[in-house]
């Protein structure tokens, strides 16, 4: 632990400039993408993004039938790619509730899919639900279908895919109402182009309307899962549960519930998860103002199958009943919070949207997402736009673009329909936007000192790690250096070396700044599988670490 030892002077400044950062966070617009013609209303109910890929769900609401567009962006524009409606045209499914993509690989749920209960609209719903998966197709044709399933044991009003995930080749669907309300999450796994049922997961002190499943999140061996009405303690204060994979089986290692945690507070009403870390919404929260669903979020770092809780987020100026944390979204070092019903100059209830940075060992608060506009009084409409009701980031490290995407499913355009639906989509690292780049945090023994100077230079781990085929080489300088990076192979032979040049004190953290390796030796020959040394040089300073390329 590192004691800092500072005059009450300092601390006094120090209290100061984070008031004053945090009373300034600016409203950003970023670029709106509006409901593509042939769907029906609240696009953006449901959103994912990977890579310069769009996913975005409507689903059914009095009578209208649901389905999801797929965007493809071309450097210049997003091009539509796919437009898919519920398959049953006579069923309010809720198609297109919940919507994942990541690689080639789409899913979208009907939760109510197969019920033959009358609904609102003349309709029918009520069923067990059903996911279905799209692979994206060679070319130019966008995505076709590969499968569709639903649970093994799932009955009507189960909700069966409620919530969705994918990371890799497994896919993950979350069932809050199975099992007396219980909660169940099933997990599928790709092998020999079939998905199958591998696992059937629920808490491991399941009780009756706890709802776990209500959302859920998989990153590479760790899945977390929302039961927002679990009694932990309290009546309906809620928890999120952690299952790790070892081998081909999935344990819970964890149940995770806030510090300051009280009755009604839903915490698990929306879960992400990235490497180590996790971040859990709880919407109905009263937070230290006392007020009633206000909302916050909380940020757990995890060591092994231990989680801390690093941080709680809330919004910079907290309102009652604004369901901050109602959606949520993490990547790393960075996150965005929904609080759809939040009262802003566009409008009650026009939504709202908060961006944060972990910075050393703190989160900020970097940006906050309102509508372009409010709601549009002269055609008569009684509810706000929801800026927030869903959100995503985009995860993957090295990428020329990260980008973000926020639905905002009730807007109304002037020359469209009432509540058509929008997207907003962000380039997270552009500092007139949200200004939240993907980095590479240091070490713990990288402390910085009170004003934020580098004590000492060093090189960092390679990220990510394994990889194929480039890489980003992160360090920090305590002076100025020529700085230069080898590459070798395990009988120490140069690879590849990486003239940087003359570089001032500072980071080199992220992927703006670090060395960039291509995976090419120095004849521009990619590199075979293996294990490689890289070594930084900056004047008299020298340190190496390990890295891994598997393709």
């Amino acid at each position: 632990m590192k004691i800092l030892q500072i005059t009450s002077i300092c601390l006094i400044l120090l209290v100061e400039q984070a008031a004053l950062s945090y009373a300034a966070v600016p409203d950003v617009e970023g670029e709106v993408i509006p409901r593509p013609a042939g769907g029906d209303t609240n696009w953006g109910h449901s959103v994912d993004i990977n890579g310069t890929t769009l996913i975005a769900g409507y689903t059914s609401y009095t009578g209208d039938l649901g389905g999801v567009y797929i965007l493809e962006y071309d450097g210049k524009r997003w091009d539509l790619k796919n437009h898919f409606k519920t398959p049953d045209g006579n069923t309010r499914d809720q198609y297109g509730h919940a919507v994942a993509i990541e690689g080639d690989i789409a899913v979208v749920s009907a939760y109510e899919h197969g019920g033959k209960r009358p609904t609102a609209g003349g309709r029918l719903g009520g069923g067990p639900g059903i996911v279905y998966v799209f692979q994206r197709h060679a070319g130019a044709k966008g995505f076709g279908e590969m499968a569709n399933f639903k649970g093994e044991g799932v009955q009507n009003d189960d909700r069966f895919g409620y919530s969705v995930d994918i990371s890799g080749n497994t896919l993950i669907a979350g069932t809050p109402f199975h099992d007396e309300e219980k909660g169940a999450l099933y997990v599928y796994t790709l092998e020999n182009k079939q998905w199958k049922q591998t696992a059937k997961l629920q808490a491991d002190d399941a009780g009756v309307k706890n709802r776990f499943g209500w959302d859920c999140a998989i990153n590479e061996n760790t899945i977390v899962v929302g039961a927002p009405l679990a009694a932990a303690p309290a009546r309906l204060s809620g928890a999120a549960y952690v299952f790790k994979r070892h081998g081909d089986a999935w344990a819970q290692v964890a149940k995770v519930t806030p510090e300051d945690g009280d009755g009604g507070d839903g915490f698990g009403v929306s879960v992400d998860v990235s490497k180590s870390r996790m971040i859990v919404g709880a919407n109905k929260d009263e937070n230290e103002a006392k007020k009633r669903g206000s909302g916050s979020a909380y940020i757990f770092q995890g060591v092994g199958d231990v989680y801390t809780q690093e941080a709680k987020l809330t919004a910079d100026e907290p309102q009652e009943g604004a369901g901050f944390g109602l959606t949520v979204a993490l990547d790393v070092n960075r996150a965005l919070v929904g609080a759809p019903s939040t009262d802003t100059k566009r409008g009650d209830d026009s939504g709202a949207v908060y961006a944060f940075l972990k910075d050393g060992a703190n989160w900020v608060l970097q940006a906050r997402v309102i509508p372009v506009k409010g709601v549009d009084e002269s055609k008569g409409l009684t509810s706000g736009d929801n800026m927030g009701s869903a959100v995503a980031l985009d995860g993957e490290f090295g990428r020329r673009l990260n980008l973000a995407a926020i639905g905002i499913q009730w807007d109304a355009h002037p020359e469209g329909g009432d509540d058509e639906g929008s997207v907003y989509i962000f380039d997270t690292a552009d500092a007139e936007g949200l200004n939240i780049p993907l980095s590479v945090e240091p070490r713990g023994d990288l402390m910085l000192t009170t004003f934020g100077d580098i004590k000492r230079t060093a090189l960092l781990q390679n990220f990510p790690n394994p990889f194929n085929p480039e890489t980003w080489i992160p360090y920090t300088l305590a002076d100025n250096a020529d700085v230069n990076v080898g590459i070798y192979n395990v009988e120490g032979k140069l690879v590849r070396k990486l003239d940087i040049g003359y570089q001032r004190a500072g980071s080199y953290l992220s992927r703006e700044k670090a060395v960039y390796w291509d995976g090419r030796d120095r004849l521009g020959e990619s590199v075979s599988s293996g294990i490689y040394f890289y070594t930084l040089k900056a004047d008299a300073f020298s340190d190496t670490r390990r890295m891994v390329i598997l393709k």
